[in-house]
């Protein structure tokens, strides 16, 4: 089995993002806290997880088959998030406001997905870009101290879509490493 995901790369953000990054990094230093390297960060459209081999064909045209869909389009990265509560939090991300054309995209390819054995996307979809994921805490008052200065610090940063990656992920203690096995233009 191999575990996918279909995403777009995100490997530069704007240097206000970069600053706000870093402030965090800095602010944050003394907590169990693991930062998204650079050359792997994505926008991630959909986790699929285990996968067989035997499906990867089928995965392509599918993906081959949305992306022949869409037009190539932009998104304004223009906010901060925290996943998990607020007493347990689990990953920092960027955001985005407005993501209409990525949900189109994901509506367009979630049938066919489902039509090749996997099951419905379940949860909310919110597209984002991991920042860090957050292991352990030693003072949970000064991390969101820190994440509300960064989310009341105005930026933006158009990111342009016009590519998916078909990723396999393999998850060592370093972090995780992404081998492309397919790429398909919008």
């Amino acid at each position: 089995m191999k575990r996918l995901f279909i995403a777009t790369p995100v490997i530069t953000l704007s240097a206000e993002i970069q600053k706000i990054s870093a402030d965090l990094r800095f602010r944050l230093r003394h907590d169990d806290i693991v930062w998204v390297k650079e050359d792997v960060r994505h926008l991630t459209l959909r986790f699929l997880g285990a996968t067989s081999p035997q499906q990867v064909p089928d995965i392509k045209n599918a993906l081959s088959e949305a992306c022949s869909d869409n037009a190539p389009f932009a998104l304004d990265i223009n906010k901060i998030g925290v996943f998990g509560s607020h007493y347990h939090p689990e990953v920092i991300w960027l955001g985005f406001n407005h993501f209409e054309p990525f949900r189109k995209l994901f509506n367009d390819l979630e049938p066919k997905l489902q039509a090749i054995g996997f099951e419905p996307n379940h949860g909310n979809f919110v597209p984002h870009i991991t920042l860090a994921r957050i292991k352990n805490l030693h003072d949970k008052k000064k991390f969101w101290e820190a994440i509300e200065t960064a989310q009341q610090t105005p930026f933006s940063q158009s990111l342009e879509i016009n590519v998916l990656n078909l990723y396999q992920s393999f998850l060592q203690k370093e972090g995780p490493e992404y081998k492309i096995i397919g790429r398909m233009s919008l």
